[in-house]
């Protein structure tokens, strides 16, 4: 008997939930209008319509860099200022679409291919500013630059900010190469 009332009343608690949750979600729902509507004579349906097509060709993006390096150079220290054109040469690659220059960058080739999700034939770069440039704190001969800009993917049409810190090191050759790229 106890077991028959737990039940129903278990059974009439997710009957209230369900109906307060649909309930809810109506309200939150958007108001469609007959131009968003569309029906499927085919299946007896009725479809939402996507009314924000997005294109490239309808976005005015201009890739390129825009980057002051001349004042960046008086950030750094004489022996640091080579670490601003290892950032200038992998930033024009990426701006470019040269994929050879870009990994020509990195310390090693293991770290350029982990770091081909930033290089794509569907990206376009727009590189603003830089936003900040440190010493690194804890690796000697090391600084971090972070750029500001954006990025146009043209297979989806959008465009994101992007915030990204390069750390570029000079190696045991007094080369400067990037290390990673966050």
């Amino acid at each position: 008997m106890p077991k028959a009332i737990v039940i129903t009343f278990l059974s009439i608690f997710l009957i209230f939930l369900t109906a307060c949750s649909n309930d809810s979600l109506l309200k939150d729902k958007p108001s469609i209008s007959e131009s968003e509507l569309k029906y499927d004579a085919a299946s007896d349906i009725t479809i939402m319509q996507d009314t924000v097509t997005k294109s490239s060709s309808n976005i005015d993006f201009e890739a390129g860099l825009t980057i002051d390096l001349e004042s960046a150079k008086d950030l750094l220290n004489e022996n640091e200022r080579p670490a601003l054109s290892v950032l200038e040469k992998n930033l024009t690659a990426l701006v470019q679409h040269d994929h050879k220059m870009y990994r020509s960058g990195f310390v090693n080739d293991r770290l350029a291919d982990a770091m081909e999700f930033y290089y794509g034939k569907q990206f376009q770069y727009k590189f603003s500013s830089i936003e900040s440039i440190e010493e690194s704190t804890s690796i000697r001969n090391q600084v971090h630059i972070t750029v500001l800009g954006e990025r146009l993917d043209t297979t989806t049409g959008s465009v994101e900010e992007i915030k990204w810190m390069y750390a570029i090191r000079q190696n045991a050759q007094r080369d400067w190469d990037i290390y990673t790229i966050d």
